[in-house]
């Protein structure tokens, strides 16, 4: 059997210590890395969550002879526009215009700002008469803390959502 002097045990236990502060910070790190993560997942399924309810209730007012209900926006915080576009028609809100020209295509429905709507920017919403809805503004955007208009009338082919 070795005999080991005070100098060997006194040495052994502060490299001890300091790995176990290291291991200690490294599990913290993960912990938080990991709870951010899922609160973003969480965030990300508000924004799903939202555009799906939205389609629900525009099928249902679409589907009636006439309607007339508010919608509640339930978005994550940060998000601070619902912009209605007609990008295929003359734009008359230059300055909400600048934060969506970026997306081509049929997208009616878009999140200002778009950083914020976890890859979502963007929607394709049927049934909505996007041109009566854009008639007098282009996107027309409405404060993300409100809540939306939706409406059909029973002369309508489509709804409208103000």
């Amino acid at each position: 059997m070795i005999k080991r002097g005070k100098k060997a045990q006194t040495m052994a236990m502060p490299f001890e210590m300091i790995f176990s502060i290291f291991l200690v910070i490294i599990f913290i790190v993960v912990a938080f890395i990991a709870i951010n993560y899922f609160l973003d997942l969480g965030k990300c399924g508000t924004t799903g969550k939202f555009y799906e309810n939205l389609q629900i209730k525009i099928n249902e007012a679409y589907s009636s002879d006439s309607s007339s209900f508010d919608f509640d926006i339930n978005l994550p915080s940060g998000i601070e526009k619902v912009c209605f576009a007609n990008i295929n028609a003359e734009i008359s809100n230059e300055e909400d215009f600048d934060l969506i020209k970026s997306y081509n295509g049929e997208a009616n429905l878009f999140l200002i700002p778009s950083g914020k709507a976890c890859n979502m920017p963007y929607k394709v919403l049927k049934n909505i008469n996007i041109t009566e809805i854009t008639k007098t503004q282009n996107p027309y955007c409405i404060d993300a803390s409100g809540k939306l208009r939706i409406t059909k009338d029973i002369y309508d082919s489509q709804v409208l959502v103000k």
